[in-house]
C-alpha cells in the first residue's frame, strides 16, 4: 500500500485489533509500546508494567498471545 487513502482505510479496518490491551482505545502510550516490548522479547510482567491502560481487560499471558497472533 502506497496510497495514503488505502493506508489509513487498511489502518481503519484492523484498529480493533490494534488494541492490544483491550481497553476499547488504540493509543501508541500503551498499545504501541505492548507492541514494542514483544518485539524485543519482553514477556510477563516486564512486557505490561506500566503500559497497560487503567481500563485494559487482558493479561499479560492474553497480550502475549493477542501479539502472537497478529506475527502470524
Amino acid at each position: 500500500r502506497s496510497d495514503p487513502g488505502e493506508v489509513l482505510a487498511h489502518l481503519d479496518a484492523i484498529a480493533p485489533a490494534l488494541d492490544i490491551d483491550g481497553d476499547s482505545q488504540t493509543e501508541a502510550r500503551t498499545d504501541g509500546m505492548l507492541m514494542l516490548r514483544y518485539l524485543f522479547d519482553m514477556r510477563g510482567t516486564s512486557l505490561v508494567q506500566d503500559a497497560t491502560a487503567a481500563g485494559a481487560t487482558r493479561s499479560a499471558a492474553q497480550i502475549e498471545a493477542h501479539l502472537a497472533g497478529l506475527l502470524r
